[in-house]
């Protein structure tokens, strides 16, 4: 991707997950992004697809997040390895406090986008599927997910680090250690 592509991905991802996606529009993104909206179109065609290649940026930057984590840590166990995901997770909400951006992609985008919307699914299906590739059921796989997904919802609305507390508490007791 050359650097003019990658300019407009970052200034409309940081834009995006401030004011939300119907919020921003183009103007503004060329603005941030210092480009002509000419250079924005031939680039990426639509707001629409530009959304979508900024899910795509976001997942990759975020599965990442999580294997560097991994690979800082030596897992044991499942228990010390969903710990290492929740903990991780928990570190990118307090660097990134505005909650799930796919999740507000689908909210903003369902019944409107199906493309978006299908994106969003994709990516947490995507979750589940790293997850088994790191050992665990199908089952424990869901079961982390919605440990993940809920954390980072409740986030929105009360103290990260009580959620964080209480995460591990509650991988504690599913894992049973």
């Amino acid at each position: 991707m050359d650097s003019k592509s990658q300019n407009i991905l970052d200034n409309a991802e940081t834009l995006f997950y401030k004011h939300g996606f119907h919020a921003v529009g183009i103007k503004k993104i060329v603005s941030q992004a210092k480009v002509s909206i000419m250079t924005l179109y031939n680039h990426f065609g639509s707001k629409e697809n530009l959304i979508i290649q900024v899910l795509d940026q976001r997942e990759i930057r975020y599965i990442e997040y999580l294997k560097n984590a991994l690979n800082d840590e030596r897992q044991q166990s499942k228990y010390e390895t969903a710990c290492t995901i929740a903990l991780a997770n928990t570190n990118w909400l307090k660097k990134n406090s505005q909650g799930c951006l796919f999740l507000r992609a689908k909210e903003e985008y369902d019944q409107i986008n199906q493309d978006i919307t299908n994106r969003v699914d994709t990516h947490k299906r995507s979750m589940l599927s790293f997850y088994k590739r790191l050992g665990f059921s199908e089952q424990e796989a869901m079961r982390l997910a919605i440990q993940i997904e809920g954390a980072t919802a409740l986030a929105e609305t009360i103290e990260v680090d009580k959620v964080e507390e209480e995460l591990v508490e509650t991988l504690r007791l599913l894992f049973n250690k």
